[in-house]
Order: structure tokens, then sequence, then C-alpha cells
């Protein structure tokens, strides 16, 4: 995946899982074939369905992950769960290994310490009209964008020299 290739930024997997979906619909046997941007997400999901992540893959496998995508994508927060969300600030939308995520500074994560610099798990919705961003593992908050931020963890190591900028349009203010 490219920032070219995200048709919409504000929910950035969905053209994958659509293209997913057909694969699985029209190419029986093409589910072994899935990118390994798509054996991660599957592996961790998985993972979290308490399932072996190295069993073979199979169709129901990714027409579940597919289904678990695309109810990512339709959920609004409730406000407990935006109350207890890490924050990120000095952020921006990144391709990371063929997925978008968000990179920043974080506080308030459950396992990383206050201000690290990092990105979080792959972008499935992120409404910045109203300051959050949904990840394939939570809700985030978001503080102010910075595109800079891309550029210093690349030169410290932190990124992939390759890691490219998405743009996500502003629909709002900030929180």
């Amino acid at each position: 995946m490219t920032p070219d290739d995200i048709v919409d930024p504000l929910r950035p997997l969905q053209r994958l899982s659509d293209a997913l979906r057909d694969t699985i619909h029209l190419r029986p046997g093409a589910q072994r074939d899935i990118t390994p941007d798509i054996a991660q997400l599957l592996g961790t999901w998985r993972w979290a369905q308490s399932l072996d992540p190295a069993a073979p893959i199979l169709a129901r496998d990714l027409v579940s992950l597919c289904n678990h995508l695309d109810a990512l994508t339709q959920a609004e927060p409730e406000p407990i769960m935006l109350a207890d969300a890490p924050r990120i600030d000095r952020w921006c939308a990144a391709v990371v290994d063929n997925l978008p995520v968000p990179v920043g500074v974080v506080t308030g994560h459950p396992r990383l310490r206050k201000g690290a610099r990092t990105m979080t798990s792959p972008l499935i919705r992120i409404a910045l009209d109203k300051g959050w961003a949904r990840t394939f593992s939570r809700y985030n908050l978001l503080g102010r964008p910075d595109r800079a931020v891309l550029a210093a963890l690349r030169a410290k190591g932190r990124l992939r020299a390759d890691a490219q900028f998405f743009n996500v349009p502003i629909a709002g203010g900030w929180t």
C-alpha cells in the first residue's frame, strides 16, 4: 500500500477490506496469496480470538477479519472509551510496512512511557473533527498534527526510511 492507494483517508483500510472480500469470493484458494500486511493483521486478529496465529489461513478467518474491520470502521466511541484513551500529540498519518498508521508522541498509553515517540497499530478510522482515531487495537485522542514528526522518527531509526506521509484532510477543529 502506498499513500496513493488510500482512497478514503478517513477510513484508510476500507479499500483493503473490500479488496480482500472480493478476493475471497471471486478466486477460491486466493486467500493463501495474501500480502504480509494482511497476514500481520490476521495474526493479531487470530490471537485476539484465542486462535493459533500460525495455523493455515482459511477463508472464514479472512471473512471474520473483514467483518471486524468493517465493524471498527462504523463504530462510534462511547465517551468512557475516549476518557481512558491514550493521546497522540505532534502526530501525522503515515504508511509503514504497507499499513496506514498514526505516528507521534503518546501519553496515557497502558504500555508505553509518557512522551514516547511511536507508531500505533494500523489506522482503521479517523474523525479529525471529533479529535479521535480508531486503530486496530484501541481508540486514541488526537492532539495537534505535526508532519515533521515523521522525518524525526525516520532520522532516529524509529521508523523505516521508506515510511511515507499520507494526508488526512482536516474536517474540523482540533481538541
